[in-house]
């Protein structure tokens, strides 16, 4: 399968009728990233690298083991620091496979590490490691199967079942040779092929863990063995110092393969598509046909032009977006992506001109599979079906280059007027001269009809010319001269839109209007410089100036702005074209831009995404019938169409590296941390986060939010980290997804913070504060109560004991009546004491609380103190009333609830209005109770959370009925009323205290809210 880029570069030359096909179809440069010591990479010399399953990249060198995450290496040294960290430096071999990264090393032999547990585990010291001095020195670690791994040593082998950690030592067939294993190969499900630096190839017996020489492969003696490639013709490729080989299963021969008659040596294979292999070399790259065996060399090249061939490449590896990575010996890594050039930059190339490169090109005309272009230097006329270049060179700056009715080509520029191509003699005649127009400085050729052709002058405004005659007239705009007119645009209608230095002209037949900057209003241009106007599918004009992008609608004459701060990389916009999908397409001083108009988002490209350059031209924008896209500037053009640019549809992980407290990391593994708590004081944190995106990642975009504080997601940023500070106590859930550079969107990464609030603001002391305050008034009531009932059980005895007397005095009857009678009204005073008593120490109850409450600053544990006075106040004044009647008496209950309402009003100081429309009820005193709780709940919620503070005018309306078996008493307000979901909360106390209270006396509650609040409450009376 041919890369995304390469299919874009094909159907781009057949696109204009080349037919030739290329001899070898792969690219002769791969233009790469270089990973070197500008991202924190230890060493040049890449040994082995590998991922690991979240995406990081691991490398190991002569200097330190790396990790990288796109942007900058993680390296971790020697560190024998309790034994715990990496013991030695030189890293020659790795391999990673389920959280574990195998390390070969220079003098320690095997290693691992563990990245959940940020552990290093050493098995130097192994007994059977340890018996033998050779086996700490390795050279290479590979994968045998899904079991063993084999570690490389000086004259042995280490076999390492990965299940188990058993390891087994394994000598090489010729011990008193200094060899050891380069490659290996799976030839069977016991048999393993070893590439070997001196012996050729060895057999390894994984049943019986014996090597043995192969004499197949004796002709390999001395001539190290660097890697193994199957091929689907039962062969074998074998890559050596002094070149390739190819072993056939089948024959059993071993034979050399010329590359192109040259000792390359191959260090590495990689399958590049079902055609070609790519191999690393010695010498830098190459691609091998896997049919004839073939050879092409490949130039490894820098965005910047840097040539990195020769280089020798040790490895190469394919990450889990579609990238190549390739080591390298005293180069660091190399980064291959095939949507990286998305665009393929073209210069004008002149024979036997001294302008070869760095001509500016300005306007663009294509007829057929010819392309014109205006230049600094002159015309130029491009034949796309040869590529070749002819220069018409006039040595004067050309700026505009169209076609009129006729088939005519016109060309004008700066200081060299209007002129006309003789299609007979190949060449541009001036005809300024002959039109009797003075200004030989032509900024815009507008073709009207076959008799009319405006042309704009830079400072004499515009002229319309005969293109026949020559005769022309020059041309007012709402009655002036109009200058400067560089860019236009026929709209459908027949009308013409004219950009110039002081605005915007839509030219009628009957009327002009102008669009122009005004700083007051936001419906204006963002600025008068117009430099290029086009139109969309969907009504949508669009004019590019001199500071920002300006959308048109015609239908409700709405502009739009889109500046520098939207997503443009540069507000100066030099030209404007829409696609099929009516995106919009700008070049401005900073590369180019693309506008998806559905999502309001930009995309924007630059150099290295294989612009011309990131300066752009004015008025070289264009767009031909094919729907191809011209983009011209500083160094070249750009020829593509906006349906074939490679889009990268791989987004790498996206992780949460770091976390730091006050700036400072905290000692975690956040890697692989899903849960972190903080102290209400530690409040200032800092979240690190990368996407693992190695295409251009200074393009990855990412979007962040704390679940619990943030509404929605943070707008999208560049940057790598975030902060938060003071996050009230709470658990909090932050999350952040990253893109790639092409703003395609992964999976987002989280973690769990809680914030522990303070002791003294836990749920738990204020439960035990609360609690606390019931259990003393709880103590104090039942202490009163046990000294009441004391006394009362001392005058029970009391009594009967004088009425003991009396009985058996039954010759003192009279006397003994008469002391029941004193006895009897003694009990009355001490009751109506008791009464006394109880009321007092209602009151005292009520004080108490009242001075807590002002001591207490918490808002809530305030208000709760205050309903419990007002509650016990009603309790008071209901106890007042029912002692002033006799036993078995009924209560009248409109006078009490007037009573009571207006205690309730006075003792809380409130200004309000009672309308009492009150029905004569006599009621059972044990109604009283709960009656009188009820309108303590309803007036003082009322008094506290009914009236805003700026209402002068508060009625509370309170009338009491009787139909037929039921009271019915309605209360209401005309206050701001209850809000829905206060009226559906279980947990509201008032409320439910009412509700409850009504179903005691067998009755219900109804909430309505008409001007205010109404309570309607039916109970059986």
């Amino acid at each position: 399968m041919f890369r995304p880029f390469l299919f874009f570069l094909f159907s781009f030359i057949f696109s204009f009728g080349i037919a030739q096909t290329p001899e070898f179809p792969v690219p002769d440069t791969l233009r790469v990233s270089n990973v070197a010591q500008k991202q924190g990479l230890s060493q040049l010399n890449v040994l082995q690298f590998d991922f690991d399953e979240n995406g990081y990249l691991w490398a190991g060198t002569e200097d330190g083991l790396n990790r990288f995450n796109g942007y900058t290496m993680e390296t971790f040294s020697q560190n024998s620091v309790n034994g715990t960290g990496l013991t030695d430096d030189h890293i020659r071999g790795l391999f990673y496979a389920n959280d574990t990264l195998w390390l070969g090393t220079n003098t320690h032999s095997l290693q691992a590490y563990i990245p959940s547990e940020d552990k290093f585990i050493h098995y130097k010291e192994h007994p059977k490691i340890a018996a033998d001095a050779s086996l700490s020195y390795a050279h290479g670690i590979y994968e045998v199967n899904d079991r063993y791994l084999l570690l490389s040593t000086l004259k042995n082998c280490i076999l390492i079942d990965r299940s188990s950690g058993e390891i087994h030592t394994i000598p090489l067939p010729k011990p008193s040779v200094n060899d050891y294993v380069l490659s290996l190969v799976y030839h069977s499900e016991n048999e393993i092929w070893l590439g070997t630096y001196f012996n050729g190839v060895l057999r390894l017996n994984l049943e019986n863990k014996s090597i043995e020489d192969m004499e197949s492969f004796n002709g390999l003696d001395g001539n190290p063995i660097y890697t193994f490639q199957e091929t689907s013709q039962k062969e074998i490729l074998i890559g050596t110092q002094e070149g390739l080989f190819l072993y056939s299963l089948l024959s059993e021969e071993l034979e050399p393969v010329k590359i192109n008659d040259q000792k390359t040596g191959i260090r590495s294979f990689y399958d590049w598509n079902e055609d070609y292999f790519l191999l690393g070399c010695t010498s830098g790259l190459g691609f091998l046909n896997k049919e004839t065996y073939e050879f092409k060399k490949v130039i490894l090249a820098g965005y910047d032009k840097e040539i990195y061939s020769p280089v020798e490449v040790l490895d190469i590896k394919q990450d889990s977006t579609h990238g190549v990575w390739m080591s390298s010996q005293g180069k660091g890594l190399f980064y291959y992506h095939p949507a990286r050039q998305k665009f393929t930059p073209k210069r004008i190339d002149l024979k036997n001109e001294p302008e070869k490169e760095y001509i500016s090109i300005f306007n663009f005309l294509r007829e057929d599979d010819t392309l014109w272009m205006t230049t600094t230097i002159g015309y130029v006329k491009h034949d796309l079906r040869e590529n070749t270049y002819k220069l018409y060179r006039t040595d004067r700056l050309g700026y505009t280059l169209v076609k009129d009715m006729q088939d005519q080509i016109w060309g004008g520029g700066f200081n060299q007027g209007l002129e006309k191509y003789d299609r007979s003699k190949d060449m541009f005649i001036e005809v300024t001269l002959q039109t009797g127009i003075s200004d030989r400085d032509v900024a815009e050729i507008i073709p009207l009809s076959k008799d009319s052709l405006w042309v704009s002058t830079w400072s004499s405004g515009i002229y319309s010319v005969n293109p026949g005659t020559f005769q022309s007239h020059p041309v007012q705009i709402n009655g002036n001269e109009l200058h400067r007119t560089r860019a236009s645009f026929i709209d459908r209608d027949g009308t013409i839109w004219l950009g110039a230095d002081d605005g915007l002209y839509h030219v009628k037949a009957r009327e002009t209007i102008k669009y122009e900057h005004d700083p007051d209003k936001e419906n204006s241009l963002s600025n008068n410089r117009v430099f290029s106007i086009t139109r969309d599918e969907k009504n949508n004009l669009w004019i590019g100036t001199a500071k920002g992008l300006n959308r048109l609608d015609l239908k409700s004459g709405r502009i739009t702005r889109y500046m520098e701060q939207a997503g443009l990389p540069n507000d100066f916009i030099y030209g404007v074209l829409t696609d099929n999908n009516n995106d919009v397409w700008v070049s401005t001083n900073k590369g180019l831009s693309k506008l998806n108009t559905a999502t309001g988002t930009f995309t924007n490209f630059t150099e290295q995404d294989g612009l011309q350059n990131d300066e752009f031209n004015g008025k070289a924008a264009y767009k031909d019938s094919l729907d191809y896209l011209y983009f011209g500037g500083m160094n070249g053009f750009n020829i593509f169409h906006a349906d074939s640019i490679p889009v990268n549809e791989y987004v790498g992980k996206t992780i949460i590296e770091k976390v730091e407290l006050f700036g400072n990391p905290i000692d975690r593994n956040i890697i692989y941390t899903d849960t972190l708590s903080f102290d209400h004081d530690e409040n200032v944190i800092t979240f690190n986060y990368s996407s693992l995106n190695y295409l251009l990642p200074e393009k990855n975009r990412y979007q962040f939010k704390m679940l619990g504080f943030d509404k929605d997601w943070r707008p999208v940023t560049k940057e790598r980290s975030t902060t938060y500070t003071n996050l009230n106590p709470g658990t909090y859930t932050f999350m952040v997804k990253g893109s790639n550079n092409d703003l395609k969107w992964g999976a987002p990464d989280s973690l769990v913070l809680t914030i522990r609030a303070p002791w003294y603001e836990s749920t738990f002391f204020r439960i035990f504060l609360v609690l606390a305050l019931l259990l003393l008034i709880t103590s104090f009531f039942l202490f009163r109560y046990n000294q009441k009932k004391k006394e009362n059980i001392r005058l029970q005895k009391m009594v009967d004991g004088r009425t003991a007397e009396l009985k058996r005095s039954n010759d003192d009857l009279s006397a003994a009546m008469n002391l029941a009678k004193e006895q009897k009204e003694n009990i009355g005073f001490l009751m109506q004491e008791l009464n006394h008593g109880v009321k007092n120490n209602l009151q005292l109850i009520a004080s108490l609380l009242d001075i807590q409450k002002e001591s207490i600053t918490d808002k809530l544990a305030k208000n709760n103190l205050e309903a419990a006075q007002n509650r016990l106040f009603t309790i008071a004044t209901i106890h007042d009333l029912l002692s002033e009647k006799r036993p078995g008496e009924n209560f009248k209950l409109d006078l009490f609830i007037s009573i009571l309402a207006r205690e309730l009003v006075h003792f809380m100081d409130a200004q309000v209005v009672l309308n009492f429309d009150l029905k004569p009820l006599d009621v059972h005193k044990k109604c009283v109770t709960p009656l009188g709780i009820i309108i303590n709940e309803l007036v003082t919620n009322t008094l506290k959370h009914a009236f805003p503070e700026n209402q002068t005018h508060k009625e509370i309306n309170i009338s009491l009925q009787k139909v037929g078996a039921l009271a019915i008493l309605k209360y209401s307000d005309n206050g701001i009323g209850m809000p829905e979901d206060l009226q559906n909360r279980e947990s509201t106390l008032g409320l439910s205290l009412i509700k409850n209270l009504a179903q005691q006396l067998k009755g219900d509650m109804e909430i309505k809210n008409a001007d205010g609040t109404c309570i309607i409450i039916q109970f059986q009376c």
